[in-house]
């Protein structure tokens, strides 16, 4: 009898742990968004974490020189595509020229 109430007791304790594990974990998981901005000469796009700016794309990443993406829907793909990299690697991200191809940005 002692030791089925042991087990319970077990049980229950493990149920728990796991209960707080998760419930810190949904805690931590941040809102990542992206935004576009138009500038005059092109667009552009920020990235917001928990409604904080945290990466401004004012330029075309991986290019050479000033350019600015030619449509809105060019700088959301690159930044849904750095959005994916920081849920990812949980950091600053990295977009290679190879990249910016594939997803067919005019640079």
């Amino acid at each position: 009898m002692i030791k089925k109430n042991w087990i319970y007791i077990l049980f229950v304790f493990s149920l728990i742990v796991f209960a707080v594990s998760e419930l810190r974990e949904w805690k931590i998981e941040q809102k990542i968004e992206a935004k576009s901005v138009y500038k005059g000469n092109g667009w552009g796009a920020q990235i917001f974490v928990d409604k904080k700016l945290y990466i401004t794309m004012n330029n075309i990443p991986a290019v050479e020189g000033n350019k600015s993406f030619v449509s809105e829907e060019q700088a959301l793909l690159v930044a849904n595509l750095a959005i994916s990299k920081m849920k990812k690697k949980k950091g600053l991200p990295s977009i290679s020229v190879k990249e910016l191809d594939s997803l067919g940005i005019i640079r």
